[in-house]
């Protein structure tokens, strides 16, 4: 399994928490044609959720088309593990695999990888709790119980900023203490040239001067 993980840009914008869990499990395991074949207990033990919550959810990610599941069958005509292939893509961002390893909820795990695909070169990004929460489709209230959690696990540092472009108001800025962009480009420069087929744009997704208020 890798060490990085590449994920679509556009999850935020069509899936929900529980989904973009799932949908980076599965991106975890994946090999470079994009299949793979965890157990339903693997999937489910990785996102912390029971079996039915991973049934109705990798349903949603069949219907949207980010994934295609394929049953498997063994000699004896018994059933084991469902073969799945996760859409490939040529445009996303990179988190650390072992972000899944940190016993995260659902909604913990989804506001660190938006954090970590609105970041930039610094692990930093500015961004207002309402859009974050909008995003990632939760309350204001759940992002900001959420942001002192992930501080207090030690996975973001923040601090209030003032900005004089946004009518004098306070932003947060986020630093995100994991995932760094300068060891990404080094330790995957050999897993690019076996996948070279797949054009990945890592610019940073946002203009650190354009910031919103966190009202």
């Amino acid at each position: 399994m890798r060490r990085y993980i590449l994920l679509d840009s556009k999850i935020f914008s069509c899936l929900n928490p529980y989904e973009i869990a799932l949908y980076t499990i599965l991106s975890k395991y994946k090999n470079v044609k994009g299949d793979c074949f965890p157990s339903r207990r693997t999937l489910s033990e990785k996102g912390g959720f029971s079996i039915s919550t991973y049934t109705k959810y990798i349903k949603e990610l069949i219907k949207k088309g980010l994934i295609k599941v394929k049953a498997r069958w063994r000699a004896n005509g018994s059933q084991t593990s469902n073969l799945f292939s996760v859409a490939n893509t040529d445009k996303g961002f990179f988190i650390h695999s072992d972000i899944l390893n940190k016993k995260l909820t659902v909604y913990e795990l989804t506001v660190l990888i938006y954090l970590c695909s609105r970041k930039n070169n610094k692990n930093k990004c500015y961004l207002s709790q309402k859009e974050i929460a909008k995003a990632c489709g939760m309350s204001v209230r759940e992002v900001s119980i959420i942001i002192c959690r992930l501080r207090k696990k030690g996975f973001i540092n923040t601090r209030m900023q003032f900005n004089l472009n946004n009518r004098g108001n306070y932003v947060l800025e986020y630093t995100v203490c994991i995932c760094n962009e300068t060891e990404i480009r080094k330790e995957l420069n050999n897993e690019l040239i076996v996948i070279d087929d797949i054009n990945i744009d890592m610019r940073d997704d946002i203009n650190i001067g354009i910031i919103k208020s966190i009202r």
